[in-house]
């Protein structure tokens, strides 16, 4: 299986050879009257399909919807490209088990590890990119949309098989906190900057800066022996590993959080701090493995 950079277009000028699949455009009025054409749509076809709907797929708080105004859908574009990229990985290993190729090689298919309301997967289907000597560069798959198993234009095409979704991990453990483990608290001195801003304090001291950082970090280990949600599983991709993610308080907003990304070291029985997330960023990590619960990230 070839490896590709990105499963669709990411940034401009970023080259055909490199990006999976064409996501044709939506026309969104007759010829007669054209009004343009809607790039973000078939990702929006996608997320209508799923079990939970379009409007769990876009931000709730004004300021990420902003940020992300380049799509109604933002969490499932970086959810689905992710996801793509990370199948690519493990196909790697285990060549036909996540990707299902018709019988003359001119579709293909992956298990996007959602499900529609009815509980059956949805699997996205792309046609192979027949060019022509004068056409332009084109990525290699062109997407026909998503279907689930039993739908016959699957069926039509690769029969019975369903290839399998995408796992990060086999170790229990990476899942929950570790009550046992010492939680460290002063080693944040590279957090510094970043936590003055994301704490609300970008004019504090840096000792002022860690006196906050270890109250909120203490304060953490009985929430979590309280309720193990608190700590949320995510797949870090650019480590390409497990970590946790815990939240804290800006000190002038309680509702503005921010996450701690903790990693477990097992050679001394401790968390360490590895880096601060907003939320935004937190929730694409952490969707890669389930839809997180509302009890904070709920950006």
């Amino acid at each position: 299986m070839k490896t590709y950079e990105s499963l669709f277009r990411n940034y401009k000028g970023q080259a055909s050879g490199t990006i999976f699949a064409h996501f044709y455009p939506i026309t969104l009025s007759p010829a007669a009257q054209p009004i343009g054409e809607d790039y973000d749509r078939p990702f929006a076809q996608i997320a209508a399909l799923t079990i939970d709907g379009t409007s769990a797929w876009g931000f709730q708080q004004q300021r990420f919807k902003s940020k992300h105004s380049y799509s109604a859908v933002p969490k499932l574009k970086n959810y689905l490209n992710y996801t793509f990229k990370r199948l690519l990985e493990m196909e790697q290993s285990a060549p036909g088990l996540y990707f299902s190729v018709s019988a003359d090689g001119k579709w293909i298919s992956f298990n996007t590890g959602l499900q529609n309301p009815h509980c059956a997967d949805l699997l996205a289907i792309f046609q192979r990119y027949e060019s022509r000597p004068d056409s332009p560069p084109r990525p290699d798959w062109v997407y026909k949309g998503c279907y689930t198993p039993n739908e016959s234009l699957y069926r039509n095409h690769f029969g019975t098989q369903v290839p399998d979704i995408a796992s990060y991990s086999t170790d229990s453990r990476d899942f929950v906190f570790d009550a046992s483990y010492r939680l460290e608290k002063d080693a944040f001195d590279h957090l510094l900057d970043r936590a003055k801003l994301r704490a609300g304090l970008p004019n504090a001291t840096d000792e002022v800066v860690r006196t906050y950082l270890r109250g909120a970090i203490e304060n953490l280990v009985p929430k979590i022996r309280r309720n193990y949600k608190v700590a949320i599983p995510v797949y870090y991709v650019e480590e390409k590993r497990m970590q946790l993610l815990l939240p804290f308080a800006s000190v002038t907003e309680a509702n503005n959080m921010s996450c701690f990304l903790i990693e477990r070291d097992d050679s001394i029985k401790s968390y360490r701090l590895k880096t601060i997330f907003d939320l935004d960023q937190a929730y694409f990590s952490a969707r890669l493995i389930t839809r997180p619960d509302k009890d904070w990230l709920d950006p």
